[in-house]
């Protein structure tokens, strides 16, 4: 069915952070250090505070008069041979040193935004450069190592194997790009503050701004309506969250902020970041003996709260792929650079890890010369030994590689290719096919709690702690509830992303929402049934046991007597309606292994280096389908986001000044509509065990399947397996000519 939010969203009608309006409410703007790196060796404001209309400026001299704490990095941990995690201190506003171009330096409030602007003009700010890094394999400037895996034993298979293959690839930045920039409005009162801002959760980001401000969470409300877009980069606090509350309290009015497209480029967290190099052992036969993987990864100039599990326990966590493996060794090298800060970005280290190790296998498969089909026959983890406990420890409840494999290769003819590729020969365009496994360990927070409730007009209530950006969580939400209660969904309304009316949640990520959300809400709904029951039977003077439901409503087993949500909610008392609800937390197992196969077939005129992505095909297991449209939306917008990354996208800094030389989308391209083909998606789903819904993930698949598929469409295109992303047609054109 169609999602339920659209009309709402394509009407005018969303609520969005930009929509909102406050009386007095003023304006804010951020100075920005226009260089990489460098000591403050100036900053006059003194001009900038006689401007009209100026309320406030605040600069990193403030911060210890106005109570702030530095911002913290929760996911940081310690090296795997305990040295200890390394991270420059990230103050709200840069007190001493910048260290890279759009460092916050200034936070100036006006009584618009045209005032604030011009007194940012007026500000004299003059630095000391230092030399900058914005090549993570040329920094020295380490946060931390870690390993994982048995290296002893990779190194035995490795001397005892047949062959070893090797090779070298790139994830590089990515400008995560949502539609929607971050912004903010923050209010104080009576010593609460109130923050409404774009967030995957509203929870983890009140902890995070609460830290920075040196007060208690509970008297930070922290609100998110409608998000346009995310991505992963939302989940976590930039300085402009806390500024605002800040300038709020000091001005004692409203303070709004509104990033800009070029700021967003500056200092919206980066995905992606790594150079990698992997290698396999192999048997005689073909059969993989052990993996060992190296990698660098830019952390940027700052330890955002994420940036460094992505790098490390993200990267290393899907590792094994799909392929049986019987030892791997992985060592993570996080270093920062002279660059905005990277994070979670759609698949958070899985995408890096799986493009790595796809490539390496493709490359085996022409090395070994059993192609690239066969090669992945022999070594996927066969269904007979589910479950699998991988190498790394991770256990895969239930997968059917091979079949899924299968079920895209005929999906996608692939056997129809030789003929395809005769008729672009005969045009002078070279053809290529490539093929992509890929498996996702979804996650999540589990810390998830949902309540459903009746409310007083006889609708549900559904309050859930996750946070829709995009992936139609009214629709789905309110079509579990109105198929377990068999009511319309018109009577559902879905409430999430406001700390005061919901104590807690997770948030949304890892591909979770209905693994995690969408089974504490069922388990939820049973319990306000049992709840209601009772009354029912009050109600009927019957037994509990004597009563059956459906079609919203409970009646007496074989007589006509009968009495719906609605009467309930009416002969309720309204001292008693806290009572008419069900609350369920997350105890669960809330992994699930979604997996599939992805097939991309392109054509590369050598004149030109441009590739055609011709056909793009795909074969994912979701488990169970709650709503096929969304789910199908979901991969679309996946594979859109791959697709850049594997042909278009690529982040620039200067070498030398560390200056950002891609930061507009003149310099930034994003795949347009006419670079996609139509999409061929085909459902291999078996339903997991592991969860009361039978569903798996599906929000990050595509971006961690398809970018290897591609790629080794234009390695199948050219006869080169030593290529990389993004194939852009310069880099292109410089491969066939060596």
């Amino acid at each position: 069915m169609p999602r339920v939010e659209d009309a709402r969203l394509l009407t005018g009608k969303g609520r969005y952070v930009e929509d909102l309006r406050a009386p007095g409410m003023a304006h804010s703007v951020v100075l920005r250090a226009p260089v990489a790196y460098g000591r403050i060796t100036e900053l006059d404001i003194a001009d900038a505070l006689e401007m009209p209309g100026v309320l406030a400026i605040f600069t990193g001299r403030d911060l210890d008069r106005l109570g702030c704490h530095p911002m913290i990095c929760p996911a940081a941990h310690d090296g795997s041979d305990g040295t200890p995690f390394k991270s420059p201190t990230r103050d709200l506003l840069a007190r001493d040193v910048v260290r890279f171009a759009g460092d916050p330096v200034a936070f100036i409030v006006a009584e618009t935004e045209a005032q604030a602007l011009d007194a940012m003009e007026a500000i004299v700010a003059d630095y000391e450069e230092l030399p900058v890094c914005t090549d993570p394999e040329q920094s020295d400037d380490l946060a931390v190592l870690w390993e994982e895996g048995d290296a002893t034993a990779v190194d035995a298979a490795f001397a005892a194997a047949a062959r070893t293959v090797s090779i070298e690839q790139h994830t590089d930045r990515v400008s995560v790009s949502p539609l929607e920039t971050r912004s903010a409005l923050g209010f104080h009162q009576d010593g609460r503050y109130e923050l409404h801002t774009q967030s995957q959760g509203v929870h983890f980001l009140r902890k995070m701004v609460a830290g920075t401000l040196g007060i208690a969470p509970e008297s930070l409300r922290t609100v998110t309506a409608d998000v346009g877009g995310s991505f992963g980069i939302k989940i976590t606090n930039y300085p402009e969250h806390s500024l605002v509350l800040l300038a709020a309290r000091e001005v004692g009015r409203p303070v709004r902020w509104v990033s800009s497209r070029s700021e967003a480029f500056l200092t919206d967290a980066y995905g992606r970041g790594q150079a990698s190099r992997a290698e396999i052992a192999l048997d005689a036969d073909g059969k993989i003996l052990a993996l060992r993987a190296e990698t660098v990864g830019d952390m940027g100039a700052y330890a955002s709260a994420l940036g460094v599990s992505v790098l490390t326990k993200g990267f290393t966590k899907t590792l094994g792929h799909v392929y049986d493996i019987p030892v791997l060794h992985a060592r993570v090298k996080a270093v920062y650079t002279n660059a905005a800060p990277t994070d979670a970005y759609r698949g958070a280290g899985k995408p890096e890890a799986q493009y790595l190790v796809e490539r390496l296998i493709d490359k085996a498969s022409r090395e070994t010369g059993l192609g690239p089909v066969e090669f992945r026959r022999r070594n996927v983890v066969p269904p007979q030994k589910m479950p699998y406990s991988a190498a790394n420890g991770f256990i895969y409840d239930s997968a059917h590689f091979e079949a899924a494999m299968d079920d895209g290769l005929k999906a996608a003819d692939w056997d129809g290719f030789a003929a395809r590729r005769a008729q672009s020969e005969a045009r002078g365009l070279k053809r290529g096919i490539g093929i992509g496994l890929y498996l996702h360990l979804t996650g999540g927070s589990a810390e998830e709690k949902s309540e459903v409730r009746l409310e007083e007009n006889g609708d549900i209530l559904i309050l859930t702690g996750v946070q829709a950006s995009g992936q139609g969580h009214e629709t789905a939400f309110a079509q579990l509830v109105a198929d377990k209660l068999e009511i319309d969904m018109d009577r559902i309304r879905v409430v999430e992303g406001d700390t005061a009316q919901i104590a807690t949640g997770g948030g949304t990520g890892g591909s979770s929402s209905l693994p995690i959300a969408g089974v504490t809400i069922m388990k939820a709904s049973d319990v306000l049934l049992d709840r209601l029951k009772e009354r029912a039977a009050e109600h009927l003077e019957t037994a509990v046991v004597d009563l059956e439901y459906g079609e919203g409503a409970f009646r007496v087993v074989g007589t006509d007597r009968r009495v719906s949500l609605t009467e309930l909610a009416a002969l309720t008392p309204a001292e008693e309606r806290d009572a008419l609800c069900g609350l369920a937390e997350s105890d669960h197992e809330v992994q699930t292994v979604p997996h599939g196969a992805y097939i991309a077939e392109v054509e590369v005129d050598p004149d030109t280096g441009f590739v055609s992505l011709e056909r793009m095909t795909g074969a994912d297991d979701l488990g169970r389908r709650l709503n096929p449209l969304i789910a199908e939306g979901q991969i679309h917008g996946g594979m859109a986001q791959a697709i850049g990354q594997a042909l278009f996208e690529r982040t620039v800094y200067d070498p030398e000044t560390g200056q950002l030389l891609s930061g507009s989308f003149m310099d930034y391209q994003l795949p347009r509509a006419a670079d996609l083909p139509a999409f061929d998606l085909l459902a291999t789903d078996r339903p997991t065990d592991i969860n009361i819904l039978g569903m798996k993930g599906a929000g990050e698949i595509a971006s961690i399947g398809v970018p290897a598929a591609v790629v080794n469409a234009v390695s199948d295109a050219l006869g080169l397996t030593d290529i990389d992303q993004p194939l852009t047609p310069e880099r292109v054109w410089a491969y066939i000519r060596g």
